[in-house]
């Protein structure tokens, strides 16, 4: 989503985004050291900054790196956004996830495509709000 969407829009404008997957280094040295339930929490704590927003997808809901991650985000005043498929596990039901989209359905295949086609309608929505935005 960082890289498709934000570094390089198929249309509209760039914005500023990361990955917290991309870096195998990164991952591997906070997993060997803190343990994998923290790779994206300790990431943001390094890199999240008010008005920033925390994207997290999970097929299940309950992966616990992506919880904790997001459990962060909110903790640092991010905005939390969180994909998740079946009946939206931990978290549907977690208060750290301000907005949480639940693909409702047993399959992972349409779980992940779905998530896919929500994402791809979140960006044109933030698009068309920009565009808004810079008309005024």
């Amino acid at each position: 989503m960082a890289v498709d969407l934000f570094l390089h829009p198929p249309t509209g404008r760039p914005l500023p985004g990361i990955s917290l997957v991309d870096d195998r280094a990164v991952l591997t040295a906070l997993a060997n050291d803190v343990g994998f339930d923290l790779v994206f929490s300790r990431q943001l704590i390094a890199h999240a900054q008010i008005g920033d927003v925390a994207v997290g997808f999970s097929t299940s809901g309950d992966s616990v790196n992506v919880l904790r991650g997001l459990e962060e985000a909110s903790r640092r005043g991010l905005l939390t956004i969180g994909f998740c498929g079946y009946e939206g596990g931990a978290m549907a039901a977690s208060d750290a996830v301000a907005h949480c989209l639940v693909v409702r359905s047993e399959s992972v295949h349409r779980i992940q495509e779905t998530q896919n086609a929500l994402m791809l309608q979140l960006w044109s929505i933030v698009q068309h709000h920009l565009g808004e935005r810079g008309a005024e």
